[in-house]
This record gives structure tokens, C-alpha cells and sequence, in this order.
């Protein structure tokens, strides 16, 4: 199934959620919580140091600086609680980093330039601009900057000692300029992801409809392989239907001629003729359709039993057609659209093998792990070297304009995909026996094994 994915320049989590993986799923429901448990901790926090520390609101000498920043940050870590909760990823990681960038720079701005925090904003910098996109992670990381610089500049020492001005500076100033350049880092790995991201979906979506193109000619070479057997079979219904014509033709010219009674007898007679051709019909009509169905499970005694009552009106009455198969075979798990065009590329086959008076014996059985299936005649039979290449595309042994050579390949075809494999014995003068063998369907058990 094709997945739509939207890619933007702001956010690498329009990606992430289009895709609907399950590590980002996990991702997602792991921040969620840890937004709802920072949120419930800095809360905490800020309110027991209001009620149990006297001067506890914005202190240097407390965890946090004090009940300010976590309560100030607290908000913030809720809404991006709510945010993944209700699946809005880009605005909940906006609030996150909100969150941490207005957590570290409270908690830090008392304690002046020299606090070891502050090494944290190049971090959350690079996590933001490589995360968030470009425009956002960079407003933070700026303005986290600023903060930089304006707590130096409101306390210079931080409580440190005597510590020369320039100094100070110098240490805010390459720290800010460290920070900056975290996020101009982030800002490049945004790119270069993005432009990975969109290079592998291109190919994804390239590749997509490289697959349904190759599935459309996959079916329409199926569709193909049909012609010739739905030729030869026509031409068997057509001369079946002429002389279904002809008994209907002398139902009407005997009832023409005879009173009411005998004509309504011959009416039912009529009836009866075009009810026995009308399968004929229906049988040609579904080999011509390119619908080839879906695999399913399927006895195969059953369809070759339904093959046999059809195949009987359609053969001449110089080839006797016989069916020697169990009451029912195990389960197997096939399209029974394509074992019918299988059988009937065997039986014509068979047929045109046989010159003048024969038989073809349609067989079924199974042993432990396999159900099979065969058509056997007693025609000419088949040299070694031809055997060696009946099922080759193209491959005919029949005068040129007579056929295609593709009936034995769409059979072959037919048995592979099936997970099946086809087997030949033949010997020149002496017949042909085809057997198509197919594992049986999945969690089906035999007689043989419950008894074992």
C-alpha cells in the first residue's frame, strides 16, 4: 500500500508521523511521558519551595535557582504533554524545547556566566534546529544566546569570587558563540536529512510505480498466454453448437409438422438442448476474461469433476473422456480459475495429440505433504529432446500458423506460482501423462497423520 509522506522545511516530524513505523509510535508515547513527568516534578518543585524555603522564589542558593523556573517551565511541559497526546507532534516538540530553554536559562541566570550549565544550550541548540527545522531552532537558540549574555551582564561573577571582567566576557562570549555554532550544525544535518529523506522517497515512489507498471504486464502477459487455448477451445464449442443446431433445427421441422401436443414436447426438447450448450458458453466466456481471481483454498476432485461434466461436451466422440478421482483430495491453496485454463491447455493438447479414435484419463489423488493432479493420453507420445523442451516460450512441435508455443508455459507458469511443480512421462507411440502437483493448503492435516 502507497503511504503518503509530506515532507516540509520546517520539521522532521511530518515525516516521522506519515510514516506510522512502530519505533516512532514507541518515540512518541516515550517524550509524552517524560514531558508529563518534568511537567509534574517542576510543579512539585516550585511549590515546595515556595511553602518549605523561606525566600525560595528565585535564589541562587537553591537546586533550579529556586521555585521560579520550574514553575515558569511547568506550563509549558503540560501543553507539550497535551500536544503528543493528541497526535500534534511539531507543536509538542516546540513547546519541549520551549520548556528546557526557559528551564536552563532561569535556573542559570542567577548564577551568572560561570555556570556549568549553560553548556547544555549547545545541545538543546543542535537538538532543536536538526528536530524543529531551521527558522525555529534558531529563534531558541538566539534567544538563548541573548539570555547568555544578559545574565553576564546582570551578574558578572555569579557568586564565583573576583573574577576580572574580561574574563567573564570572554568566557560569555565564546560560550555564545559555541552555542550559535551548535545550531548552525543542526541547521546543516536538517538539510542534509531532508535532502536524504527526499531523495529516498523519490526513489521510493519511483520505485512503486516501476512495480505496478511491471504487475500490469505481468497480467496482461497472462491474459496473452490465454489466446491460443481460448482459439482451440472455441473451435471445439463452435462445432459442438453446430451440431446442438442442428438437432434444434429438426425439433422445429418435426414440430412444424405434427399437432399441439408433439410441438410442446418439442419445445421442452429445445429447452433442454440450449441448457445443456449454455455451460459451454460460460466456459469460453471465463477463459477470454483477463480476471484471473484470487488463490483459495479448493478441492481439487471437485474441480476436476466440474472440468470432466464440461470437457465431455466439448471433445468428440472419437476421444473418450474418463475421470478417476477420490470423493474428496486435502485441501490446496490455488486460484481455481488457473487450474481450469491449465487442464483444458492439457486436454486440447491431448487431443491434437491423438489421431483418430483414443482416450484421456483425468486423475486425482494426494499422498502426506502433496495433492496432485494428471492427464493422461493415449496419443503419439514425445521424443526425449522434446520433452527437454515443451514448456520453453514459443516452442512448438505443430505445423508453423497451427500454434504459438505458449499453452505449456502458461502452464508451467501457472504450477510455479502456484509452489507447485509439473511432471512429464512420455515415450514415443506409447502416450502422455502430465501430473501437476501441489503442497497442500496450511494447518490441513490428513487422514494418515491424525491416525499416526
Amino acid at each position: 500500500m502507497r503511504v503518503p509522506v509530506h515532507l516540509s522545511e520546517e520539521s522532521l516530524f511530518g515525516f516521522l508521523t506519515s510514516t506510522r513505523l512502530p519505533v516512532v509510535s514507541s518515540l512518541s508515547l516515550l517524550i509524552r511521558w517524560v514531558s508529563l513527568a518534568l511537567a509534574i516534578t517542576a510543579t512539585t518543585y516550585g511549590v515546595a519551595c515556595l511553602i518549605f524555603v523561606e525566600s525560595g522564589f528565585w535564589t541562587v542558593n537553591l537546586p533550579w535557582c529556586g521555585a521560579l523556573p520550574a514553575l515558569a517551565s511547568a506550563p509549558v511541559f503540560f501543553a507539550a504533554w497535551l500536544g503528543w497526546r493528541n497526535q500534534r507532534l511539531q507543536y509538542a516538540a516546540t513547546l519541549l524545547f520551549l520548556a528546557l530553554f526557559t528551564l536552563t536559562i532561569l535556573a542559570n541566570w542567577p548564577r551568572g556566566a560561570f555556570s556549568p550549565a549553560w553548556y547544555v544550550h549547545p545541545v538543546l541548540g543542535l537538538l532543536a534546529t536538526t528536530c524543529l527545522g531551521v527558522v525555529a531552532g534558531l529563534t531558541m537558540t538566539m534567544f538563548a544566546a541573548i539570555a547568555l549574555l544578559l545574565a553576564t551582564w546582570t551578574h558578572p561573577g555569579g557568586g564565583i569570587g573576583s573574577v576580572a571582567m574580561d574574563d567573564v566576557w570572554l568566557h560569555a562570549i565564546s560560550l555564545t558563540a559555541v552555542t550559535l555554532a551548535s545550531a548552525l550544525a543542526g541547521a546543516i544535518v536538517n538539510r542534509l536529512v531532508f535532502m536524504a529523506l527526499m531523495t529516498a522517497e523519490r526513489q521510493r515512489r519511483k520505485n512503486f510505480d516501476a512495480s505496478r507498471a511491471l504487475r500490469h504486464r505481468e497480467k496482461l502477459l497472462r491474459h496473452a498466454l490465454r489466446v491460443e487455448t481460448v482459439g482451440d477451445l472455441a473451435g471445439l464449442v463452435c462445432h459442438q453448437l453446430r451440431n446442438t443446431f442442428q438437432v434444434l433445427l429438426g425439433h422445429v421441422t418435426l414440430g412444424s409438422m405434427s399437432d399441439d401436443e408433439e410441438r410442446k414436447r418439442r419445445l421442452l426438447l429445445i429447452e433442454e438442448t440450449l441448457q445443456q450448450s449454455q455451460p459451454l458458453l460460460d466456459q469460453l466466456m471465463r477463459m477470454a476474461h483477463p480476471d484471473e481471481g484470487t488463490a483459495m483454498q479448493c478441492d481439487l476432485s471437485e474441480v476436476l469433476r466440474q472440468f470432466h461434466a464440461q470437457a465431455r461436451l466439448v471433445l468428440p466422440s472419437s476421444v473418450q473422456l474418463t475421470c478417476e478421482t477420490p470423493s474428496e483430495t486435502p485441501p490446496v491453496s490455488l486460484n481455481p480459475h488457473g487450474i481450469v485454463h491449465a487442464l483444458w491447455n492439457l486436454v486440447i493438447n491431448a487431443k491434437q495429440a491423438i489421431d483418430g479414435d483414443g482416450a484421456i484419463t483425468l486423475r486425482c489423488g494426494s499422498d502426506r505433504h502433496q495433492v496432485w493432479i494428471e492427464v493422461a493420453d493415449t496419443g503419439a507420445g514425445m521424443p526425449k529432446e522434446v520433452q527437454e523442451r515443451i514448456f520453453d516460450p514459443y516452442f512448438t512441435t505443430k505445423p508453423i500458423g497451427q500454434g504459438t508455443g505458449l499453452g505449456l508455459t502458461a502452464v508451467a507458469r501457472f504450477v510455479r506460482g502456484s509452489n507447485g511443480i509439473v511432471q512429464v512421462d512420455s515415450e514415443a507411440g506409447r502416450g502422455t501423462t502430465f501430473r501437476m502437483r501441489f503442497p497442500r493448503a496450511v494447518g490441513v492435516r490428513s487422514a494418515d497423520d491424525l491416525a499416526s
